[in-house]
């Protein structure tokens, strides 16, 4: 089972946990085993992925990743958590509707140019099946999406750009919602563009009197 508080020692730690030979021993063994199952998610997708795969690539037990992963399923979870730790859709700029603009743009380049989106892909099923796949995946992605939106309307409530009582998990449901559902399960395009005109057509919902258009 996947630990939500884990995290991959450093071997520049200062503390005596840190600096133990096991705890060190375990860090590297953690980071073969999520090194291994990212590059065979690329090599071959999820579909492909297998747990005995994993362990001949990292030089690992199949036991050692059973001790740290119920399954493929937390494995690939695995990666996705660690990837999420390494990019942000988080955006800054001097207006809040070029912000909402670039947030869809960067989502849309994670998901179709990255690993990241092949592995939701292959979880996304996954996912809806697993309570407790669910339970992290919300706790450790979705929170983060949600986070960088939250900072975002309140920058733009600040601003005088949206309304005050603009609720931050509508906003993301109404921005991501059309992204999500074309990558998961029309295949319409997410074409350049897209970003822009979606924010054209939504903006007006959150934007204070007067600032509906663009600048």
């Amino acid at each position: 089972m996947i630990d939500v508080n884990s995290s991959v020692a450093s071997d520049g730690g200062t503390s005596a946990s840190d600096g133990s030979g096991h705890d060190r021993r375990r860090a590297r063994t953690e980071r073969a085993i999520l090194d291994a199952t990212r590059e065979l998610l690329a090599e071959a997708g999820f579909g492909s992925l297998t747990v005995e795969g994993v362990a001949g690539r990292a030089g690992v037990a199949k036991t050692t990743i059973y001790r740290r992963y119920r399954s493929k399923n937390d494995l690939a979870l695995g990666v996705l958590l660690d990837m999420v730790g390494d990019v942000s859709t988080r955006p800054y700029a001097r207006d809040t509707r070029t912000e909402l603009v670039t947030l869809v743009d960067r989502t849309v380049g994670l998901l179709t140019t990255s690993l990241l989106g092949r592995v939701m892909q292959g979880l996304v099923s996954e996912v809806a099946a697993d309570p407790e796949l669910a339970r992290v995946y919300r706790e450790r992605v979705v929170s983060r999406r949600l986070a960088d939106v939250r900072a975002l309307v309140e920058r733009g409530i600040s601003r005088g750009e949206l309304r005050p009582g603009v609720d931050p998990e509508t906003v993301t449901d109404l921005l991501l919602g059309p992204v999500y559902y074309r990558f998961f399960l029309s295949g319409s395009p997410l074409d350049e563009g897209f970003g822009e005109r979606l924010v054209a057509t939504l903006y007006p919902c959150f934007a204070a009197p007067g600032r509906s258009g663009p600048e």
